[in-house]
């Protein structure tokens, strides 16, 4: 008999998906604040964190998934 763990049933889609909410969550609060040093470069990670995986018009992915996740400061 195989046990079968949760992270299992999960694809790797939905991983990535869960690692970017986590990071826009992480991330809400630093962009609430106008003076942050770093806002401007936050501001640009979520856009690309909101982009991230993407699929093309055939249903192929873009920008680097899986292999690829964005940065802060990209």
């Amino acid at each position: 008999m195989a046990l079968i763990r949760a992270e299992d049933l999960i694809t790797p889609e939905q991983k990535a998906r869960t690692w970017r909410d986590d990071e826009l969550a992480a991330t809400d609060m630093m962009v609430a604040v106008p003076d942050h040093p770093q806002r401007e470069e936050i501001l640009s990670y979520r856009i690309a964190l909101r982009d991230w995986p993407n699929k093309d018009d055939n249903g192929e992915y873009i920008n680097g998934f899986p292999d690829t996740r964005p940065e802060l400061g990209e």
